[in-house]
């Protein structure tokens, strides 16, 4: 392996914010095209999506679903249901 030396005008200062520069354009560049990939937010869940995003069973599910605590929608045999209900489902506690 060949050991290459390089010389610069460069004071240590400048070198450092050229240097930085040139970090933060690859990163920016970098989290652009993972961005880019990734899916847009998922607003449609199953029931176990949704049991699983509210930390409650398969059957209190059921039961808020039955009592109309959260509305669910039907897709052929399955249930679905939109991240909108399941926001409006949340209720703030009110404190003193």
């Amino acid at each position: 392996m060949a050991t290459q030396i390089l010389t610069t005008t460069y004071d240590p200062a400048e070198f450092r914010t050229m240097l930085a520069d040139c970090v933060s354009e690859t990163l920016r560049l970098e989290i652009a095209k993972i961005l880019s990939n990734q899916t847009a937010e998922k607003t449609i869940f199953t029931r176990q999506e949704t049991a699983e995003l509210l930390n409650i069973s398969l059957p209190t599910l059921n039961e808020y679903t039955k009592s109309g605590t959260i509305a669910a929608y039907r897709l052929g045999s399955n249930v679905r249901y939109r991240i909108e209900d399941i926001n409006k489902a949340l209720t703030l506690i009110k404190t003193r």
